[in-house]
């Protein structure tokens, strides 16, 4: 029998470790936003926060939604706004979105540093911040981008309030339901969540707290409330799907919990890992394809998440079980993890529309948490010495495939706006948006082209 006593990571290195792992992330970070790029989506959305920070016009509705009608609510002119009384750059928008990523690791980290062990905090570093998929969102201009920070209040102001009830925590948590509400659909997963959270008792609730958070929340409702009087097809009915569609058919429901796996994994999508270093080399025909191909190798760290899972369901045979908000901090994250994937898919379930790779950014912190926990648990055994061997193993592949994502991913280089893909389009005007916001002079867009589209609140030349 070997007498190697079990390895134990102080809470000193840990924090090294953690605030290493921390701007490092940053770094790459910021190299993503500053080569961040604009498509159909980031021009509407852009076109918002520019009418209300040069022309002092405040759109009261956001963007176009895949069912029909518009995102409810004028929160999102003042998040695309806000932002260019500062900087008067399209990329100031992305920053606030950056910001919104790192408020939402640092109040996970502050939250959970008292649960986990120091191990499980350098994991949770590793698996939330540095996670290719978070950083790929957290650097461009996109509605889904911003949900990150609240699904962190969500978790925060739930675990703060497990033993009593607290105004500001419940404020928070109701403030933050409604105000993603008014940034995309897919708020309805914490919304189910916490339901289900306070039905269970995972979290008590101080109603005066949630109801002040919930007038907050309707605020910047009002004014859209007040357009859609004049112009109800801002809330025009779903053109596409129906009620149920995810059980019914099955793959959209299989497609949802896919997505909850790959988030803790480096099991990207397609357009995440589309390679192309055409900027930096004269042609680029062998080593953005390759690297390309070889990036679907990680596809294979899926099984680390689904063999979290199957642990985190283990020996529950009831369902009263398998939410039980349990006694201890760290059975209570279990809990809430279980809990938010069953809101996953109860939601996925009832949607109308087959469920996307972006749909679920609002649980990622439940859906790294498994992994967090499961790696605790093995760093605890004989097993210890090999996971921190593992751990550094796949900080490096995680560190050198951001790098690359950095350098070639299609969301973060100019590839031109005249070829097939998402960016591949011509505009049907000009405006002095482009120049205000250096949107031509970071890669520029073929203007007055007859057919070509246009963003939906932007005036036209001579409007």
């Amino acid at each position: 029998m070997s007498s190697r006593a079990p390895f134990r990571l102080s809470p000193a290195a840990a924090s090294r470790a953690v605030w290493t792992l921390f701007v490092l992330g940053l770094l790459i970070a910021l190299g993503f936003l500053a080569h961040s790029q604009v498509a159909g989506d980031q021009l509407n959305l852009l076109a918002r926060g520019w009418l209300l920070a040069a022309k002092g016009k405040w759109i009261a509705y956001g963007n176009p939604m895949s069912t029909g009608g518009k995102e409810p609510g004028a929160i999102t002119s003042l998040l695309v706004g806000l932002p260019f009384f500062l900087w008067r750059d399209h990329r100031a928008a992305s920053a606030l979105v950056l910001l919104f990523h790192v408020a939402a690791y640092l109040i996970l980290d502050g939250a959970l540093k008292r649960i986990l062990s120091p191990y499980e905090r350098v994991l949770l570093a590793l698996f939330y911040w540095l996670n290719p998929w978070q950083l790929y969102f957290a650097s461009f201009l996109w509605n889904p981008n911003y949900l990150c920070l609240f699904g962190a209040i969500h978790l925060w102001s739930a675990l703060v309030q497990r033993e009593r009830a607290r105004f500001w925590p419940s404020f928070l948590h109701v403030l933050g339901i409604g105000v993603a509400f008014q940034i995309h659909a897919s708020c309805l997963l914490i919304a189910v969540a916490s339901l289900l959270l306070w039905w269970r008792r995972h979290f008590r609730i101080h109603w005066p707290g949630a109801i002040l958070g919930g007038l907050a929340a309707v605020v910047p409702l009002i004014p859209w409330a007040i357009d859609v009087m004049s112009h109800p097809a801002l809330v025009t009915e779903a053109r596409k799907g129906f009620l149920g569609r995810g059980l019914l058919l099955v793959f959209p429901l299989a497609r949802g919990v896919l997505y909850w796996l790959r988030y803790a994994s480096l099991s990207v999508t397609k357009d995440m890992a589309a390679f192309n270093f055409s900027d930096f080399l004269r042609s680029d025909r062998w080593l953005g394809p390759g690297l390309t191909l070889l990036a679907k190798v990680l596809d294979l760290t899926i099984v680390i998440p689904l063999l979290a899972n199957v642990r985190l369901w283990r020996g529950r045979r009831r369902w009263r079980e398998w939410l039980a908000p349990g006694t201890t901090g760290r059975a209570w994250l279990k809990g809430y993890a279980r809990v938010c994937f069953v809101a996953a898919v109860i939601v996925y379930s009832l949607s109308p529309t087959t469920i996307m790779m972006w749909q679920g950014l609002i649980l990622f912190q439940a859906a790294v948490l498994p992994v967090v926990l499961w790696g605790g648990a093995l760093g605890r055994s004989r097993l210890a010495a090999r996971m921190m061997g593992w751990t550094r193993t796949y900080a490096a592949v995680e560190i050198a495939f951001l790098i690359l994502m950095a350098l070639g991913a299609s969301q973060y280089r100019c590839g031109g706006h005249t070829g097939k893909d998402a960016f591949g389009f011509s505009l049907a005007y000009d405006s002095p948006m482009f120049e205000d916001l250096h949107i031509q002079q970071t890669c520029p867009w073929p203007v007055n082209v007859p057919g070509g589209w246009w963003p939906d609140v932007l005036p036209k030349p001579g409007e």
